[in-house]
């Protein structure tokens, strides 16, 4: 099967690439991706177009298909070929992968063969699905086009390659609109004891720290702080760079690289949102010094580029920008797996949920404060957006409720048994 391969041009540009077995690009979706993606879409955005295309390559492979080719003979996709793409985008890339490879191995006898052994294809969500679809939508399109190009003055060619396209894009699954029990805030993020007691198992001097060796410890502690103290999300800590960090002002500032040569990770980490400058404590200041000072400072490499956080092992990424597969499977990992039961949901993002249900707990006291102290101004609710989305570099004001919903719940909760309470006395007066 094909795989992603990350090309670093000479002027910092992340190029994503699928390559054949054979080793050489794959010809179409090059085509594909330099036409239509390169100039509008992000690494990570490219990446996630690729792996959708790869998953149509598995659908070629399972059904004997080459559609390139059946485009070079004027076929286009049937309306059984879209219903069998469109059940092929729901299943999951990687379980189907490991369902095709266990059943070549495993030949049974029929009789022999047992329903419990099979292990279910598991499969993806209908918005995971339905981008998936779109993407094949898009791309196929783009290849019958360019193939049939010299036929498209005939009216119907260009008419069917454009049904085509309407009709894979017309059998997208519906997908989750954000309500009932999926926009429940307790899925989004596990409860803040969870983020206080991987603070704890993190810290330096704990006996459940997981990590080896001081500075690493160091390093790891001051990560979690960071991203407990600004809700920023993981790419954009592994992006920053030391001047981003204002001792004076007690701030730290993020800043969107896109594409920086300076930056020697192929996957480079990038802001996602806006550029921002976050006010941290002196604590957290004083300990980023220190590591730059004291940690970072005795590796030679590291003073090669200006990255904040680097790899402390032995190796040939010593004193490297840590990577974000680093940062997932040396990092977040071992803490999460220290008390799984409690922190098995904590994710990089869930992070920046919490800052934001901490952010909505300060207004309320706030608000409360300035009811028995006039001098005190109170937060109204523009103002509260406008806050929200300063610190977390949002553009909308509707994506502060997806991160707010915590924090609503609890005061709908509190709201309705203040209400309940109420009539309860009543009802016992009455009587």
């Amino acid at each position: 099967m094909s795989k992603i391969r990350d090309l670093i041009f000479s002027n910092g540009e992340r190029y994503p690439i699928l390559i054949e077995e054979g080793g050489m690009p794959n010809y179409w979706v090059t085509l594909y991706v330099t036409e239509k993606l390169r100039t509008t879409h992000t690494q990570s955005a490219i990446s996630n177009s690729l792996a959708h295309l790869v998953h149509l390559q598995l659908w070629e492979s399972i059904n004997n298909r080459d559609l390139v080719a059946e485009f070079h003979q004027g076929k286009l996709l049937t309306d059984e070929d879209i219903y069998s793409i469109r059940d092929h985008c729901i299943l999951d890339t990687r379980s189907l992968k490991k369902w095709l490879k266990s059943s070549e191995k495993n030949v049974v006898k029929f009789a022999s063969a047992s329903t419990a052994s099979v292990t279910p294809i598991q499969r993806v969500s209908n918005n995971h699905a339905a981008n998936r679809l779109t993407q094949i939508a898009a791309f196929l399109c783009f290849t019958a086009r360019t193939i049939l190009k010299t036929q498209l003055i005939e009216e119907k060619v260009s008419n069917d390659i454009e049904a085509m396209s309407k009709s894979l894009l017309a059998n997208k699954p519906k997908g989750s609109k954000g309500k009932g029990l999926a926009a429940n805030p307790n899925t989004k993020a596990p409860p803040p004891k969870a983020f206080e007691r991987i603070l704890s198992i993190t810290r330096e001097s704990s006996p459940d720290n997981p990590f080896k060796g001081e500075d690493v410890k160091f390093r790891n502690a001051i990560i979690f702080e960071v991203m407990e103290a600004t809700g920023m999300r993981a790419g954009e800590i592994l992006a920053l760079q030391i001047r981003d960090i204002d001792f004076q002002k007690g701030t730290i500032s993020v800043v969107r690289r896109h594409d920086a040569i300076e930056d020697p990770r192929k996957k480079q980490p990038v802001a996602k949102t806006n550029e921002r400058v976050i006010p941290v404590n002196k604590v957290i200041t004083n300990r980023l010094r220190e590591y730059i000072m004291d940690k970072r400072s005795n590796i030679p490499s590291a003073r090669k580029h200006p990255y904040l956080f680097v790899t402390h092992k032995y190796g040939e990424h010593h004193g490297k920008p840590i990577s974000n597969s680093t940062f997932v499977n040396r990092v977040l990992k071992p803490a999460i797996a220290i008390y799984p039961e409690l922190l098995e949901d904590i994710t990089r993002h869930g992070f920046r949920h919490n800052f934001n249900y901490k952010l909505s707990k300060k207004i309320d006291a706030v608000n409360k404060a300035a009811k028995e102290n006039p001098d005190i101004q109170p937060i109204n609710e523009k103002k509260e957006i406008q806050i929200r989305k300063e610190l977390n570099g949002w553009s909308s004001d509707k994506t502060a409720e997806t991160y707010n919903l915590r924090h609503i719940r609890e005061e709908a909760d509190r709201v309705m048994k203040e209400d309940m309470d109420h009539w309860a006395k009543r009802a016992k007066k009455d009587k």
